[in-house]
């Protein structure tokens, strides 16, 4: 707690929009305020899973450097009801993350995901890190559903892109959201295929529901990495900037809540923080 008062971050959805979410936390660590507990959506439960697991944010960054796409993606068989099967990307958050699971992890973390028969939010707070991660990313049609203790399971985001709630029910005083806001996807509206259709319908209903979670947050932190795609990794240092900008302007908003005072910003690049190697 600071001041007394517990502290929520929430990390929202966006493909490899999410590397913002690193800059966000950077800034966040290199001030001294660290979250009582964290929740995340797809992109935003990777780096939320990695950051509570207590890997380094600047080795991590690093890291991001020397990932490319043969890293990440590996062809799935689409019958089988994505074109991607997620386990590339799966081992890397299960080395990032120490192999470990919920209730090993240095600072509590919440991830969701949508039960796909159901419909219903699922909440993961126990098992495994990377098996939880790997259903709330599970994009529809992208990556092939996650099969855990019966259920299947696809990306969070279809029913909550910012899981504000889940903070709030933890008995959080300040929620700090990161919201990697719409898609920015190219849309021609005279000759539009029905896929641009579906695509740019599903932006604008989830930027909608988004929006209804933002309110629920004390303090928006909202970084502009529309220029990435859903795994484009080249950029990432672009989109890191972007997330520690936006949370420098935030801080005097954040200082103000947790009752802090305002001391000079620490915005060097690359200051040595605390945590775990990578591996």
């Amino acid at each position: 707690m600071i001041n007394g008062k517990k502290v929520g971050l929430c990390l929202g959805s966006g493909g490899a929009r999410g590397l913002a979410h690193v800059g966000v936390l950077q800034v966040l660590e290199e001030n001294g305020i660290v979250p009582d507990v964290i929740s995340g959506c797809s992109a935003g439960a990777i780096f939320g899973a990695i950051y509570a697991a207590g890997t380094n944010l600047y080795l991590l960054e690093k890291y991001l450097g020397t990932v490319d796409a043969k890293t990440i993606i590996d062809l799935g068989i689409p019958i089988q009801g994505g074109f991607l099967s997620g386990d590339k990307i799966e081992e890397v958050v299960m080395t990032l993350t120490h192999d470990l699971s919920f209730g090993e992890t240095r600072i509590p973390f919440l991830c969701i995901a949508t039960d796909l028969v159901s419909g219903e939010m699922k909440v993961f707070e126990e098992g495994k890190l990377h098996k939880a991660v790997r259903a709330s990313m599970a994009v529809p049609g992208v990556f092939t559903p996650a099969l855990i203790d019966g259920h299947y399971y696809v990306d969070g985001g279809v029913i909550e892109e910012l899981p504000v709630d889940v903070l709030r029910a933890q008995g959080v005083d300040v929620v700090i959201t990161s919201d990697l806001g719409i898609k920015r996807n190219f849309f021609d509206p005279e000759h539009p295929s029905p896929v641009d259709i579906l695509r740019r319908s599903t932006d604008i209903m989830q930027a909608r529901l988004t929006r209804q979670q933002v309110d629920k947050g004390d303090v928006v932190i909202r970084p502009d990495a529309s220029f990435m795609g859903l795994l484009k990794i080249n950029g990432y240092e672009e989109s890191v900037s972007a997330g520690r900008q936006k949370t420098l302007e935030a801080l005097p908003r954040i200082r103000e809540l947790l009752g802090l005072d305002m001391p000079e910003l620490i915005q060097q690049e690359g200051l040595p923080a605390g945590g775990q190697e990578l591996a």
